[in-house]
């Protein structure tokens, strides 16, 4: 047992030599209380016809400490951190997504590496997903989102933010126990 510990002592620091280290997304144009449309064409006006969704997503600076969300909690699987959260109100329906399915919930933001485009998910479930992809400009989220796996169609949804106010932490707690 000493001797496996030895050895492991040793070999440790050598395997990971040349990693780097885990790192949040520490981006200054991103994190915000946003108030969000997504619709099934482009998000033109605030009375279009084709918004189907509509509500509030934070993105935070850094993830929420563990210990001040309750538990059971309703939270994205996909990201080892939670630093966002969203509260959405459906307001047409469409068969072809699956944004707002989910009112509520806390997930995970990161910057795609292929294309630095801010990314989380809106719903979640072993079979599907709703993928949101945007650019963050300071005052504006625009992008799009997309429904990927069981019982989503081809379509592409338009995906507008504008910003609120600061991350709000407090909104993301709640969100939680949702």
């Amino acid at each position: 047992m000493i001797r496996e510990l030895a050895l492991l002592m040793v070999a440790l620091p050598g395997a990971l030599a040349g990693q780097r280290p885990f790192t949040l997304p520490g981006d200054s144009l991103v994190p915000g209380t946003y108030t969000i449309r997504i619709c099934r064409a482009s998000c033109d006006s605030p009375t279009d016809s084709t918004v189907l969704v509509v509500g509030t997503v934070v993105l935070l600076p850094k993830p929420v400490p563990r210990r001040l969300i309750s538990s059971p909690i309703h939270a994205d699987y996909y990201h080892p951190y939670l630093n966002a959260c969203f509260d959405l109100k459906k307001v047409r329906l469409s068969a072809y997504t699956h944004a707002g399915l989910f009112p509520s919930g806390m997930v995970g933001w990161d910057r795609d590496p292929r294309d630095s485009l801010v990314q989380f998910s809106l719903y979640w479930s072993p079979d599907a997903r709703y993928w949101v992809k945007v650019r963050a400009t300071g005052t504006e989220l625009r992008g799009h989102g997309q429904s990927q796996g069981f019982g989503s169609g081809p379509a592409v949804d338009s995906v507008y933010g504008w910003r609120v106010g600061p991350p709000d932490q407090a909104k993301c707690i709640a969100a939680a126990k949702e």
